[in-house]
């Protein structure tokens, strides 16, 4: 599912080229652009479904698991739904509540799946049998953090490449989603006692 949200994306890359530049502009963008609005919610969609078989793999791995973990799971998948459901703004002086619920959408998409796998990674970390997995967790959490933190200070300072610091905080999460496939699977294929 990840790499079929990667497909779409691309495809909208390609197709809307010359529509949204990808240095300056959101990927949200490609909304506003002939069939690209369907296809980015699919695209989102995806995304979260992704996340959604992805938990009930960590459930089947009986990774740890915690309130915290498992509320910021839910909010990255309310984070995705907003931004799914809700349009950005076409215009960076708009200022509209859809806009509005738009941005807040990409801060939880881009704060609580790093959170909550940094938190995952401190509770895998003690077990050797997840030691190595938790390193990598840890590592893309505090990548996908820092690529938002630069995501932030983007929407402050126009001259920043927007589009390109949001794809590389993408890229990002998708590694960070894929660090987890990769340790669910192992323990898929090695049941832990």
């Amino acid at each position: 599912m990840l790499g079929f949200a990667l497909l779409v994306t691309g495809y909208l890359t390609a197709v809307l080229g010359g529509q949204v530049d990808p240095v300056t502009d959101p990927v949200s963008d490609y909304a506003f652009h002939s069939a690209g609005g369907p296809l980015f919610v699919s695209a989102v969609l995806l995304l979260g479904l992704a996340g959604l078989v992805l938990r009930a793999g960590m459930h089947g791995a009986r990774m740890p698991r915690s309130l915290a973990t498992s509320a910021l799971f839910g909010l990255w998948y309310a984070g995705l739904l907003l931004c799914a459901v809700f349009p950005g703004d076409q215009l960076a002086t708009d200022q509209t509540l859809s806009g509005q619920l738009h941005r807040l959408g990409g801060a939880m998409l881009f704060t609580c799946l790093p959170v909550a796998g940094w938190l995952l990674a401190r509770a895998l970390h003690p077990d050797p049998r997840w030691t190595g997995f938790a390193v990598w967790i840890r590592r893309f959490a505090a990548a996908v953090l820092a690529c938002a933190a630069m995501f932030g200070a983007a929407q402050l300072v126009p001259w920043l490449p927007k589009g390109l610091i949001e794809r590389v905080a993408l890229g990002a999460e998708l590694a960070l989603l894929v660090v987890l496939a990769l340790a669910v699977r192992k323990a898929a294929r090695c049941p832990l006692a």
